[in-house]
């Protein structure tokens, strides 16, 4: 019996990439504040800017993807609904 593979989520893509954006915005982030807080002597105040700023990258990074993934779906919607009122197959 043949069985036809399911379709993979979009949104599987943007937790994917989002946990990998998230990863690397808090490394390079918070280590540029580590880095900062050892030359300045500042003890956590750069890291935990670092952090707080790697967390805005990588929300901000997952907001924008899916509003993409909601953009492409709402037009392909419409695309399929014109078709429908055009008699097109």
């Amino acid at each position: 019996m043949y069985r036809r593979s399911p379709r993979r989520s979009p949104y599987l893509f943007a937790a994917i990439d989002f946990g990998y954006t998230l990863l690397a915005s808090l490394g390079i982030f918070g280590g540029l504040g580590w880095w900062l807080d050892g030359r300045l002597n500042t003890a956590p105040l750069f890291l935990i800017a670092g952090i707080l700023l790697g967390l805005a990258v990588a929300f901000n990074g997952l907001l924008r993807r899916l509003k993409a993934i909601d953009r492409a779906a709402k037009a392909a919607k419409e695309e399929a609904r014109q078709k429908r009122s055009n008699g097109e197959p």
